[in-house]
């Protein structure tokens, strides 16, 4: 059928009331028909954000284990620490700062000035330009160890800690394993 008799067939079907309702009819399951196969599709820019949101989240948890052992291993050769144990919990994740352009219009009259700014991301093709990425902070450490009963143990490794994670002393635990 050549386009020329599929508009004449068009054209003579939407006189008809009959076939014009059934013309609509038709394309409105059609169309939902497509918003039912878009969620069959792959979603692009969510399934992509979700999947660095959970890299994220791992990255966060690997951040935060490696932390452990490493402040667990320092402690450890500590003298008088003895076998050691070490949890951090972490703020938030990691921040990425994203570069962006702003611009300033100034307008002035007589007797008033007034300046408005507009701010946008940069992109390198369809992916925003990383400014920097912030380690997550530190929010607690909690430590025990067999010399943790010794009140001069405690003192070194919450000062070990503190110069280690920037975490403030009230922020750090140290106490004595069990036996």
């Amino acid at each position: 059928m050549t386009a020329k008799q599929s508009i004449a067939w068009l054209q003579a079907a939407w006189k008809d009331d009959k076939k014009r309702i059934n013309l609509l009819l038709v394309s409105g399951l059609a169309g939902m028909l497509l918003l039912c196969m878009s969620e069959w599709l792959p979603a692009g820019q969510s399934a992509q954000n979700a999947a660095q949101s959970s890299q994220q989240s791992q990255t966060t948890a690997e951040y935060e284990q490696q932390l452990e052992t490493r402040l667990a291993a320092l402690i450890r050769a500590m003298d008088g620490a003895g076998e050691t144990v070490v949890m951090v919990t972490l703020d938030c994740g990691e921040e990425t700062t994203y570069a962006a352009d702003t611009r300033t219009e100034k307008t002035s009259e007589d007797t008033r000035s007034s300046a408005a700014s507009q701010r946008t991301h940069l992109l390198a093709g369809a992916q925003p330009v990383v400014q920097s990425v912030q380690a997550p902070q530190v929010r607690g450490v909690a430590v025990l160890c067999q010399g943790g009963g010794n009140a001069g143990t405690q003192r070194r490794i919450t000062e070990l800690v503190s110069a280690l994670t920037g975490v403030g002393a009230s922020h750090i635990t140290v106490n004595k394993m069990q036996s």
